[in-house]
C-alpha cells in the first residue's frame, strides 16, 4: 500500500457516550447471538453496528442458505440459532429446501428477527457506528472508539466482544494474528424467472443446459464460483452466489473494486442468460448485496487455534468445547469448538466469535458459516456474562461451569 507520507492527527478528548457491562462490537449472526446471550442473563449490553441493519452477511451480504443443523442424527446446532432458524421456519418466511436439511430464508425477516430477539432480551442496539479503535490500560481493554456521523464517541464496558468479522478490536487492541485472503463475492437475486421452462430444458437437454449457463458465467467475468438456487418466494426467484476474484477484505481500493466489478459482472451474466437460457428471457435484477462478500481476512492467534485437522473429523472432541460445528460441504462431520479459541493471549476484557475466531486457514472454511457463528457468539456473550457476575476475566472462568449454563440454553454437546 503506497503512502503520500503522513499527517499528525492532534490529540483531542472523546467524550463516553454509553456504557454497559457487556460491550459487544459487530451485529452478524455472532455478534447477534452473543447480545441475546449476555443479556439474557441479566447484564447490561450493547450491540455496536456499522450497517444499518443486524445480520451481517447473512441480511446485508444476501447469503440467505443455512446448511443442515444435524449430522447423520446427530444435533449440531441448538441453542440461539436453532430458536432463530425455527422462528422463521414458523412464520414461513425459511424453508426446507435441500434433502440433507439445508434451509433457505428471506434476509429480510432476519433483519426483523435479529433486531426483535435482542429488543425481548433488553439488548441497546446502536447503528451507523464504526469501531475505530481500543482503549487500553495495564493490558485490558476500557473502551472502544467509534466513528460516527456525529464524531468520534467512546463506549466503555466490564468485557467486550470481537465479533466484526475482521477483528477490528483484537487488532486494535495488540492482539495477535494472521491474516489470508479468499474469493470475494457479490451475491444478488433475480425476479421474473420461468422456472419452470428452465428446469423442462434441464431435463431435456442437460449437456446444452449446462453449457449456456457455464457460457453465461464467464460472459460475467467470474473468475470462480458463480451460480443459482430457487427462492421459495417470490415466485421466480432465484439467489446468485458467486466468487468474483480474490483480493483483500481489508483494501479500500480491492473492496471498492468488487463493489463496482461485482455489479457490473451481474449485468454482462444476466444479458448472456436473457440472451440464451430459457426461462430467462424476461428475468430482471431483484437486488444486489449491500454489503460485499467477505469471506475470511482477520483471525486471532489465541489460546488455542482450530486447525482444518480438527475441523475436518468425524467427531473431534475437546475438554472445554462450547458448542459444536460441522461443514457445509460434506456430511459426517462434527468437532467441537474449544472455549480458548475465544480467548487472545495476551489481552484481558475482550473475546472474540465469528469468523475472526482462532483458527487456520483450512478451519475457518466450516467455522464461518452462519449456524456455526451463532453458536461461538452464544458461548461468547454467556463467558461474558458470566465474567460480569462473578468478577473475573474470561480466561479465569471455570469452563465447566460455562458448559453446563450453555447446556441448559440448549446448545448442542457431544454425547447428547
Amino acid at each position: 500500500m503506497s503512502s503520500l507520507g503522513f499527517i499528525t492527527e492532534p490529540s483531542r478528548e472523546i467524550p463516553v457516550r454509553w456504557e454497559a457491562d457487556v460491550v459487544v462490537c459487530g451485529g452478524g449472526p455472532a455478534g447477534t447471538a452473543a447480545a441475546i446471550a449476555a443479556a439474557r442473563r441479566g447484564v447490561s449490553v450493547i450491540l455496536l453496528e456499522r450497517y444499518g441493519c443486524l445480520g451481517g452477511l447473512a441480511t446485508g451480504g444476501l447469503v440467505v442458505a443455512l446448511p443442515s443443523f444435524e449430522d447423520k442424527g446427530r444435533p449440531i446446532i441448538r441453542g440461539i440459532g436453532y430458536e432463530t432458524r425455527q422462528r422463521m421456519l414458523d412464520s414461513g418466511e425459511a424453508e426446507f429446501r435441500w434433502a440433507n436439511g439445508g434451509v433457505l430464508f428471506d434476509p429480510e425477516a432476519l433483519k426483523w428477527l435479529s433486531v426483535s430477539m435482542c429488543k425481548e432480551a433488553g439488548v441497546k442496539v446502536l447503528h451507523h457506528v464504526w469501531v475505530a479503535s481500543a482503549i487500553m490500560q495495564d493490558g485490558r481493554v476500557q473502551a472502544v472508539i467509534l466513528e460516527s456521523k456525529v464524531g468520534r464517541l467512546a463506549v466503555r464496558g466490564k468485557l467486550f466482544i470481537d465479533a466484526t468479522g475482521d477483528g477490528d478490536v483484537f487488532a486494535a487492541a495488540g492482539c495477535s494474528f494472521e491474516t489470508s485472503n479468499q474469493f470475494i463475492g457479490l451475491p444478488f437475486r433475480l425476479a421474473n424467472v420461468d422456472i419452470d421452462r428452465w428446469e423442462a430444458a434441464r431435463k431435456s437437454d442437460p449437456d446444452g443446459l449446462s453449457a449456456a449457463m457455464e457460457a453465461a458465467r464467464k460472459a460475467g467475468g467470474w473468475e470462480s464460483y458463480a451460480g443459482f438456487n430457487i427462492m421459495p418466494w417470490p415466485d421466480g426467484c432465484l439467489w446468485g452466489n458467486n466468487m468474483l476474484t480474490e483480493r483483500s477484505g481489508l483494501d479500500p481500493e480491492d473492496l471498492t473494486y468488487v463493489e463496482i466489478e461485482g455489479r457490473e459482472a451481474i449485468r454482462r451474466h444476466l444479458q448472456a442468460l436473457r440472451e440464451t437460457v430459457p426461462g430467462f428471457e424476461r428475468a430482471w435484477l431483484f437486488d444486489t448485496a449491500s454489503q460485499v462478500g467477505v469471506r475470511r481476512t482477520r483471525r486471532l492467534v489465541g489460546e488455542y487455534v482450530m486447525t482444518g485437522g480438527d475441523t475436518g473429523q468425524e467427531d473431534f472432541r475437546i475438554e472445554d468445547s462450547i458448542g459444536r460445528g460441522n461443514d457445509f460441504r460434506q456430511s459426517g462431520i462434527a468437532y467441537d469448538i474449544s472455549y480458548r479459541s475465544l480467548l487472545p493471549k495476551d489481552v484481558n476484557g475482550l473475546l472474540v466469535a465469528g469468523r475472526c475466531v482462532s483458527c487456520d486457514h483450512e478451519a475457518l472454511e466450516p467455522m464461518r458459516e452462519i449456524h456455526v457463528c451463532w453458536v461461538m457468539g452464544e458461548a461468547a456473550g454467556m463467558a461474558a456474562a458470566m465474567s460480569v457476575e462473578q468478577a473475573c476475566e474470561p480466561r479465569d472462568l471455570p469452563v465447566p461451569e460455562l458448559r453446563a449454563n450453555l447446556r441448559a440454553a440448549g446448545v448442542a454437546f457431544a454425547g447428547g
